[in-house]
């Protein structure tokens, strides 16, 4: 399940993951790949890159459009995985 803006705050597993939530954060401002791009200080092609998934992209970049969109990495300690039953 990929998560949600909605749901925050909740746990990146997978850069498809990081990408979908910049999508939805994007999408729900209301603004187009093009002009978040211009105001994150990125290329339109960069942000598309990351909303995909692309596992490759600069880091820096990476938090540069985060911050610019309203989001924030924290750090914690990886919590056990639930028990089978």
């Amino acid at each position: 399940m990929t998560p949600s803006i909605t749901d925050a705050p909740f746990v990146i597993r997978t850069v498809a993951d990081l990408g979908a939530i910049v999508r939805e954060k994007r999408r729900a401002g209301g603004t187009d790949q093009a002009t978040a791009a211009g105001l994150a200080g990125v290329g339109a092609r960069f942000l598309g890159d990351l909303e995909r998934g692309k596992a490759t992209l600069r880091l820096g970049l990476v938090l540069q459009v985060l911050e610019r969109l309203g989001l924030e990495v924290r750090i914690a300690p990886r919590r056990a995985p639930p028990r089978p039953r």
